[in-house]
């Protein structure tokens, strides 16, 4: 089955760790040198700058005003995706976004609970923020795919449509209704740096995110503000 593509020119929005306010991830080792020996140990060890590296010649420090070089950008595409993504199984690379600050809370609050119930945490809250990219290219629209594709199935069409060369694919999540979601294959589709945002902290009980300190706004948001309780569950 051929899928039309669609002009994609527009933000969209994605959440990562973060602390707040942000800190210097090497201050804990106290000393000047120390800290000095942790990061020349990255650059040794952390896929991102060894891609970077190969980006810029060597020159790993470069501050170019390409979008690709920025860590926000330039990471996911290095990475492997262990667990895989919506259309991708793993080790492929790429960045998935949501076109709304709702869908992108949403889809981050169901891979932090993927993840904490997995690794069994106990009570804990976790701070994230808001990305904001300008995305452009040429995507494959499969926001018509039915509801009931299973995971296989996506994951089938997605790699063909890497391996097909094309910039990404925008989809819906049946679950998450009311956003549109895009998986980007191509880092080139990243045509700005990307720009942060509102910082949130997931609260954690144990078993779910039930609630999402704004600290922006200085409030708590219910889960179901984001996530729509399904009517099997009402």
């Amino acid at each position: 089955m051929a899928y039309s593509q669609i002009a994609v020119d527009g933000h969209y929005r994605r959440l990562i760790p973060s602390k707040y306010p942000t800190i210097d991830i090497y201050e804990k080792f106290g000393s000047s040198e120390m800290q000095a020996l942790a990061a020349k140990l990255e650059t040794i060890t952390n896929p991102r700058l060894a891609a970077k590296s190969r980006i810029t010649g060597g020159d790993i420090s470069a501050d170019s005003s390409s979008p690709k070089l920025q860590h926000w950008n330039h990471a996911p595409f290095s990475y492997p995706m262990a667990e895989g993504t919506y259309f991708l199984p793993a080790p492929y690379s790429v960045l998935e976004l949501a076109s709304d600050e709702r869908g992108a809370l949403a889809k981050a609050i169901l891979r932090r609970e993927e993840f904490l119930s997995r690794t069994d945490e106990p009570v804990c809250g976790v701070d994230m923020r808001m990305i904001t990219n300008k995305v452009s290219g040429s995507f494959v629209d499969l926001r018509g795919l039915p509801h009931e594709t299973t995971q296989a199935a996506r994951r089938m069409l997605g790699q063909r449509l890497y391996e097909d060369g094309v910039d990404g694919v925008i989809f819906k999540i049946t679950d998450l209704s009311g956003s549109e979601f895009i998986s980007i294959f191509n880092g080139d589709c990243l045509v700005d740096k990307g720009v942060q945002g509102a910082h949130y902290r997931f609260r954690w009980d144990g078993q779910r995110i039930g609630r999402i300190y704004d600290f922006g706004n200085k409030r708590d948001i219910d889960r179901g503000e984001i996530i729509a309780v399904p009517m099997a569950a009402a």
